[in-house]
């Protein structure tokens, strides 16, 4: 009779250590490495403005002339704030991305509180912002005028100059009213073509590095 004796402890040993290593609670790291690829897709889609690339809405003309300068810089990135306010946090077995912004929401899912864009607008139930009443306070910019001024010649002319004197300041209380608003949907927090496949090799290579740490062998 042949006895073929078989030492496992070391297989066993290692298949242990292979367990704790990817066992809940232990993959922070891996969900930090997908958090930070998220991040990069993320400043690529404003980069893109949307995903597809284009995809987002322009600004409506009216806008644009409220805004002065407001058509030189991609959309929602006008001082970068949004864009730089998104953190990735990584938890044992999930990443959160977000943003704490308060306006947010409004830009990634879109606010249409109004039925049309142009001409009267319905205003629709259950929509809006509630905006508390308040004071407020608007400031007359000063007007130019006409003035005759004596030059280093001695020379009398007339120019035009700012008046003098203090800015006009008004004040009055703004009644509590709802404020409706038509802002298009446009989602930065999107997973784009590549991303899937992107994350499945980063799973894949912490699991392979766990593997080879502790001592199996991966093909």
């Amino acid at each position: 009779m042949i006895r073929i004796k078989v030492n496992s402890a070391g297989a066993v040993q290692a298949l242990g250590q292979f367990a704790a290593s990817t066992a809940p609670g232990q993959r922070t790291a891996l969900m930090q490495t997908i958090g930070a690829g998220m991040l990069v897709s993320i400043y690529k889609t404003f980069a893109e403005e949307g995903s597809p690339a284009g995809s987002w809405p322009g600004l409506a003309a009216s806008t644009i002339k409220r805004m002065k300068g407001a058509g030189g810089h991609k959309l929602l990135i006008r001082s970068g704030r949004l864009r730089n306010s998104i953190r990735a946090v990584a938890e044992a077995d999930r990443v959160v991305i977000g943003t704490n912004l308060v306006y947010a929401a409004v830009h990634q899912f879109g606010s249409r509180d109004r039925g049309i864009g142009l001409g009267p607008q319905a205003r629709v139930s259950g929509r809006g912002v509630q905006v508390n009443a308040h004071d407020s306070h608007r400031t007359a910019k000063r007007q130019k005028g006409r003035i005759s001024i004596v030059d280093k010649n001695g020379v009398t002319r007339t120019v035009t100059r700012n008046m003098p004197g203090p800015l006009m300041r008004t004040d009055f209380k703004v009644r509590g009213h709802r404020r409706f608003q038509n802002i298009p949907a446009r989602p930065y927090l999107v997973f784009r073509p590549e991303d899937p496949a992107r994350i499945q090799e980063q799973v894949d290579l912490f699991y392979k590095t766990q593997a080879q740490n502790a001592g199996l062998q991966v093909r």
